[in-house]
C-alpha cells in the first residue's frame, strides 16, 4: 500500500475526549484535535508516533457475540475508539499513551477507525512479524519479567505478532540464527545485555555469510548486510549499546522504537586473530585492565554485576602496563574535534554513501609503547555510570572506530581516568597520558620485553592481557580490527536535542 494514498484522506468531525467536546481533523498523516470552547487548547500528533487504534470497550466484535448467542444479529454498535501513541519525553524517553475520542454516530467511528489503521499499516516499514530472544541469566536476571511486564503488551497492543525463545545456553542464539528457517520473520529483537545483543548479531551475520558463500575468516573480505533489523531491549548489567542508541536505558523507550520501524546503519567491527574471525563486536573491545577485569571477573559470577566492582577494585590497585605496538589508519577527523552523534547525523549519512574523498586522505600511524588499557569503541559507550562513555563524540555509522590509549602511569592517574569517566561534563581526551585517534581499521601486537624489579628480571610476554570484546573474553592478543560500516540495521530513532516538558496530549 503507498502512503500517500492515505495521506491525502481528509476527515472532520467532533468527538468528545474526557467530556469535553473538541474538533477532530485528519490530513495529510496528521491528527489534530482541539477544544470547541474557551480555554481553547490544540494537540497535533503526528501518525507516525501512533501504534495503534482500536475500537473502545463497549464495541463487541460480531464473532464473539455469535460464539455466545448463535441466533444473535450483527454486532454492538462501536461509540468509541482508542489511539494508542508514543512521546518524546525528556531524557530521550519516550512513553506510551492513549486517548479515548466519542461519537454517537457508529458510521463516523468506524471510518476514522478505518482510515487511521490504513494509513498504520501503509508505513510498510514497520515490522509486523518478529522472533523475539529472552535472556533470563543476563544482568539482574530480570529479563523473563521484563518481557512479561513491559514488551509483550505493547507489542500485542500494536498488533505484532511475537515469536519468544527463552535462551537456555551461551551460543543458544547464535546457533538458533545460524540454522533456522527465518523467512516468515521481519525482524529480530533480544531482551539482553550487549552479550546478548553480540550474539544476535554475530548470528545474522554468520548467517548472510553463509547464505552467500563469503568466508568470515578472510580479515579483508567484505561482508554482508543481514536482510532483517534488530531491535535491542535492555535487560544487562550495563547495556551501552541500547544507551549510545537511544540515549537512554528505558525499556518502553526501545520497545516504542521497534513498533514505530525507523531503523539507523551501525557499524560493526570484526576482529582477526590467527587467521580467524574471532569475533563480531558493537561497543567496545579492550585490552590491559577491562580485559584483566572481564577474566577475573569470570571467577566471582554469583555475585552478579557487582562482581565486576570487585575485580575492577583488584586491577586498578594492580596497575599493571602492557607492552605493545598499534598501526592505525587514521581518519583524518579527530574525535576530539567531532560534532556529537544524534538523529539526523550529517556525518553518518554522508558516510552511508562511502565517501571517497575521506579515504584518500587518510593515513597509517604506528603507536608503541607500555599501555594500562587500549580500547578501540564502535559507539560512544556511555551508560548510567558513565554519561559520555569513554568517546562521547564516537558515531554509530561513519565507518570508524575511535582508539583511547591509556598510557601506563600511576595509581592515582588511573584514578583520575576512572573519575573523567563517570563525569557528566569532562572527557579523558585532555588527560596527558590518554590518546585519541579515529581510525577505519587498526591492528595490536602484544610487545615481548623484560622488566627488571630490584635482582629480578621478569618476561613480560609470558604475562599478556586478554581482550574484553562486548563482555567476553578473546585470547589472542595479536589482532586486526576492521569496521564494515553500517553493517547491521538497528531500530532507533536516535538521541534528539533535549526537551524541557514531555510530549503529551492527554487533558490536565
Amino acid at each position: 500500500m503507498d502512503n500517500d494514498q492515505f495521506s491525502n484522506s481528509v476527515l472532520l468531525n467532533t468527538f468528545i475526549i474526557k467530556k469535553k467536546r473538541c474538533r477532530v481533523y485528519f490530513h495529510k498523516g496528521t491528527l489534530i484535535w482541539e477544544t470547541e470552547r474557551p480555554p481553547y487548547i490544540r494537540w497535533t500528533l503526528p501518525l507516525t508516533d501512533a501504534l495503534a487504534v482500536n475500537y473502545g470497550d463497549d464495541y463487541i466484535p460480531e464473532t464473539r457475540i455469535k460464539e455466545k448467542d448463535p441466533d444473535a444479529i450483527g454486532a454492538s454498535s462501536p461509540t468509541s475508539f482508542i489511539l494508542h501513541y508514543a512521546a518524546r519525553g525528556p531524557k530521550n524517553r519516550w512513553s506510551h499513551h492513549n486517548v479515548v475520542m466519542s461519537h454517537t454516530d457508529p458510521r463516523q467511528v468506524a471510518s476514522w477507525v478505518k482510515t487511521i489503521r490504513n494509513y498504520l499499516l501503509s508505513i510498510a516499514h514497520r515490522p509486523r512479524r518478529i522472533i523475539v530472544f529472552v535472556n533470563p541469566f543476563g544482568g539482574k536476571k530480570k529479563g523473563n519479567k521484563i518481557w512479561e511486564k513491559q514488551v509483550q503488551p505493547l507489542m500485542k497492543i500494536a498488533g505484532v505478532e511475537t515469536k519468544t525463545i527463552i535462551t537456555e545456553r551461551a551460543g543458544h542464539i547464535h546457533d538458533c540464527l545460524l540454522n533456522s528457517n527465518l523467512d516468515d520473520i521481519e525482524a529480530v529483537v533480544c531482551v539482553g545485555g550487549d552479550g546478548t545483543f553480540a550474539e544476535v548479531f554475530n548470528g545474522l551475520i554468520l548467517r548472510a555469510a553463509k547464505d552467500h558463500q563469503v568466508d568470515p575468516n578472510n580479515p579483508d573480505v567484505t561482508l554482508l548486510t543481514p536482510k532483517l533489523p534488530v531491535g535491542v531491549i535492555p535487560s544487562g548489567s550495563t547495556d551501552t549499546v541500547a544507551y549510545s542508541l537511544h540515549g537512554t536505558t528505558d525499556v518502553q523507550t526501545a520497545v516504542i522504537h521497534i513498533i514505530f520501524g525507523d531503523t539507523a546503519g551501525l557499524d560493526i567491527s570484526s576482529v582477526h586473530g590467527d587467521r580467524t574471525l574471532q569475533r563480531l563486536y558493537a561497543s567496545v573491545l579492550s585490552y590491559g585492565y577491562l580485559g584483566d577485569v572481564i577474566r577475573d571477573s569470570e571467577k566471582f559470577r554469583w555475585m552478579g554485576p557487582q562482581r565486576y566492582d570487585y575485580s575492577g577494585f583488584k586491577k586498578i590497585i594492580a596497575n599493571r602496563g602492557y607492552e605493545g605496538e598499534i598501526e592505525l589508519l587514521s581518519d583524518p577527523c579527530h574525535p576530539a574535534a567531532s560534532t556529537r552523534c544524534m538523529k539526523n547525523c550529517t556525518r553518518c549519512i554522508r558516510h552511508m554513501h562511502n565517501s571517497i574523498a575521506d579515504k584518500e586522505i587518510a593515513r597509517w600511524l604506528t603507536v608503541r609503547g607500555k599501555f594500562f588499557m587500549v580500547n578501540g569503541a564502535n559507539v560512544s559507550c556511555a551508560c548510567s555510570r558513565s554519561p559520555q562513555g569513554f568517546s562521547p563524540h564516537c558515531h554509530i555509522g561513519d565507518g570508524c572506530i575511535d582508539i583511547i590509549l591509556v598510557r601506563h602511569t600511576s595509581l592515582f592517574n588511573n584514578i583520575r581516568m576512572l573519575l573523567r569517566l563517570t563525569s557528566k561534563n569532562k572527557t579523558v581526551y585532555d588527560l596527558p597520558f590518554v590518546e585519541v585517534y579515529r581510525a577505519r581499521e587498526f591492528t595490536f601486537r602484544a610487545s615481548s620485553a623484560t622488566e627488571s624489579s630490584n635482582d629480578t628480571t621478569v618476561n613480560t610476554s609470558s604475562q599478556l592481557s586478554v581482550w574484553n570484546c562486548d563482555g567476553e573474553v578473546l585470547q589472542h592478543a595479536d589482532v586486526k580490527i576492521r569496521v564494515h560500516c553500517q553493517l547491521l540495521k538497528v531500530f532507533t530513532r536516535r538521541m534528539q536535542d533535549p526537551i524541557e516538558e514531555p510530549k503529551c496530549f492527554c487533558f490536565p
